[in-house]
């Protein structure tokens, strides 16, 4: 078998936990000594919630997936290979058009079957939900490192420079001090910007840098006149408390339409758009509510998705018998006994309940679900909606509750 391996560790990894990419070679050399190793592919200084596309070395081992180069990716641990469900779906869409399988050697995971699939979802999003954790973490490091005086990373910004290892005022010092002064008389970034020649995000990131404080650039009460400022221009601005769970997943029962999300007295709703259109009553659903419903009939319903495959694998359909039935259709047609439309509808007929018989849906384990569900509370709102977009399809109101549709594919 040919086997690409597949090793990532970010910067900030590196300093929290001292991840080595060596150690993640040997792992996985160890495990792939049989087979034919086609090339390491190895990400370094990479956060696994990046984009593929700046992702080199995935980039390549992608490429050389749709060359045919590849039968298997190995890596040790699923959040080596991405930490974010966006990009995961990106790059296993390649995988599955090439015939390309993957394997985490330190971790139980398979997509072969709807339980797999499931299990995969609910761990990429605590895994996205500690790539948040992880950050958090680094900045309280790096915050402690500028405390005592030491230099967090190599590099360094405008009016700052390194000597001794610690950071010290550079002669571009003065510019910087400038437009510390030019925040607070103007009260204004965007006036600051033009008139240093700048941009409004750059002006920004230069009065929230705690490194000028650190290096004696400028003094503790113009850095926190200059922040509070700062803090009052983008109040009105500030939305990041506004995760909406179930964003394009509720569709209105009267008219169809998605829900779309608002916030009243620190509670989240779902209305439908055209409660004023004269085309529809409207609809108005509290999200606490969808979310405490699914949760407590999730099971259920995997539960009845079980039984739903346990009756359909005692009435299995043998797709040799339906290709015979499709040859002999195919003799009626060469020997003119049925119409060219007769036998495209029945030949397609036929095609379509070969492909239902061939997918072999698999039981999922209600126990291991639950297991997993029961870190729910644990989970960030960020973390809780990225696994309600990855599970389900749609969710519609009803009168007694919600109907809603799992993905099992």
């Amino acid at each position: 078998m040919r086997v690409a391996l597949y090793e990532r560790v970010s910067t900030e990894e590196q300093t929290l936990h001292g991840l080595s990419i060596d150690a993640q070679k040997a792992a996985l050399e160890s495990w792939a000594q049989n087979e034919t190793i086609i090339d390491h592919y190895t990400d370094l200084g990479v956060s696994a919630r990046k984009p593929i596309l700046k992702r080199p070395e995935l980039q390549r081992l992608l490429r050389d997936c749709e060359d045919g180069r590849i039968d298997l990716i190995i890596f040790t641990r699923l959040d080596r290979w991405t930490r974010n469900i966006r990009e995961y779906y990106k790059a296993q869409d390649v995988l599955d058009a090439h015939g390309v399988a993957w394997r985490a050697i330190q971790e139980d995971y398979e997509t072969e079957t709807a339980g797999g699939r499931l299990k995969v979802n609910i761990m990429l999003s605590v895994a996205q939900d500690e790539a948040d954790r992880t950050s958090e973490r680094i900045k309280a490091v790096f915050e402690r490192k500028r405390e005592k005086g030491l230099v967090p990373t190599g590099s360094v910004p405008l009016g700052v420079k390194l000597v001794d290892g610690h950071y010290t005022p550079s002669d571009d010092a003065q510019k910087v001090r400038e437009i510390f002064e030019y925040v607070i008389s103007s009260r204004s970034v965007t006036q600051t910007a033009r008139a240093f020649k700048l941009t409004a995000n750059g002006v920004r990131y230069m009065i929230r840098n705690e490194t000028y404080l650190t290096a004696g650039v400028v003094d503790r009460r113009t850095w926190q006149t200059a922040n509070q400022i700062l803090e009052v221009r983008s109040q009105r601005h500030d939305r990041t408390d506004r995760v909406f769970l179930f964003s394009g997943l509720l569709v209105c029962p009267r008219c169809g339409a998605r829900l779309t999300c608002v916030r009243s007295n620190g509670h989240t709703y779902y209305r439908c758009p055209r409660r004023y259109d004269g085309n529809c009553k409207g609809t108005h659903v509290s999200e606490k509510k969808v979310e405490e419903y699914i949760l407590s009939r999730l099971v259920e319903q995997i539960e009845a998705f079980n039984i739903t495959v346990r009756d359909k694998k005692k009435k299995k359909v043998d797709p040799l018998a339906l290709k015979k039935k499709q040859d002999k259709l195919t003799d009626l047609y060469m020997d003119d006994l049925i119409t060219k439309e007769k036998y495209a509808e029945e030949y397609k007929a036929l095609q379509s309940q070969i492909e239902e018989a061939q997918r072999d849906p698999q039981p999922i384990d209600t126990h291991e679900v639950r297991s997993l569900l029961s870190a729910y509370d644990e989970w960030s709102p960020n973390a809780r909606k990225a696994f309600w977009s990855s599970l389900l399809k749609s969710i519609t109101p009803t009168e007694n509750g919600f109907d809603f549709e799992v993905n099992y594919t």
